[in-house]
């Protein structure tokens, strides 16, 4: 298959906005980098050294990228980006709305093309991601998670995966049973089957993910104890875990909570995440609401992570 790379370099506080609209038009995930990124990597760890230049400018701009099939509707949907971005930037000059650029990648070069976004990445306290195709020397005590994204979303990068790694290290113990929602790449479900969990299930409603996800699992020697499964938790989950993770979107976390009692054990932990805080109340509302009492909140950027325990169901 040819893809097309759709792309678009927006200030920081306006990279989401743009984010959101490639998503509305059917993106599974974005990708964001840049040399701003870089540099909050690197300070986050303390890495010591000049790794960027002193000419950077302060209005240093983000690279939002997304991937679409190439195919018949590529130019409606190339039109329905740009007029949307149009809108979302109406309320500011037009100096400051975002052209979109396109490139076509060819289906055996996608993953290939992706590689450039990706570097290691210290996550909370103890885990590390790194592309399999970087080599590297864990410290003592560090979680490694080796990830390829292949043409799947999810990584550590974004705030929203970097909040749920948090919440994971905070709540699974030694032994425990874990869902993963929406698993993506698989990197959620590895870093709890390393920080010690006993069993995991990832389930993902792509096809594409769930391949990716298990190739994943296989690199990071864990499928001993982390299943794939593609569905989604209407399905056929009637286990109970005591971790439940669905880094997903607000709404799709709302439409979640009616079936938590199904799968979720007394006393377990719900993590979710994959909003801003602009729609979190409305989240932590629908919790309330489902009989959860809100524990635990991770903001990171503007992307915030909620952990929930249930009072009653």
């Amino acid at each position: 298959m040819i893809w097309a790379e759709v792309w678009a370099e927006v200030a920081d506080d306006r990279s989401e906005l743009v984010a959101e609209v490639f998503r509305d038009a059917g993106a599974g995930g974005v990708a964001f980098t840049g040399p701003l990124l870089m540099r909050r990597s690197a300070e986050a760890v303390n890495i010591d050294g000049k790794l960027f230049p002193e000419d950077i400018p302060p209005g240093e701009l983000i690279r939002v990228t997304a991937y679409y099939p190439a195919d018949d509707l590529l130019e409606n949907r190339l039109l329905s980006i740009q007029s949307a971005l149009d809108v979302a930037f109406g309320d500011g000059p037009a100096g400051v709305r975002p052209a979109i650029s396109v490139a076509r990648v060819a289906g055996e070069d996608w993953a290939g093309a992706w590689k450039q976004h990706y570097h290691v990445d210290h996550v909370g306290q103890r885990i590390v991601i790194v592309p399999s195709w970087i080599e590297y020397a864990p410290a003592p005590g560090e979680v490694v998670v080796l990830l390829d994204p292949g043409e799947a979303f999810g990584t550590g990068q974004h705030e929203s995966t970097r909040g749920c790694i948090i919440a994971l290290e905070e709540c699974v113990r030694l032994g425990a049973t874990v869902l993963d929602v929406g698993c993506g790449s698989g990197v959620l479900s590895i870093a709890a089957a390393r920080l010690g969990a006993a069993s995991v299930l990832a389930i993902d409603i792509d096809s594409v993910a769930v391949s990716v996800a298990r190739s994943n699992i296989a690199t990071n020697r864990v499928a001993d104890r982390v299943a794939v499964r593609q569905g989604d938790l209407a399905g056929d989950v009637l286990q109970e875990f005591d971790v439940v993770v669905a880094n997903i979107l607000a709404d799709i976390v709302i439409e979640l909570l009616p079936a938590l009692p199904r799968v979720l054990a007394p006393g377990g932990r719900f993590v979710c995440s994959g909003f801003v805080k602009e729609h979190s109340a409305r989240v932590e509302q629908a919790l309330c609401a489902n009989g959860h009492r809100i524990i635990r909140r991770i903001q990171v950027e503007d992307w915030v992570t909620l952990v929930s325990v249930a009072e009653s169901f």
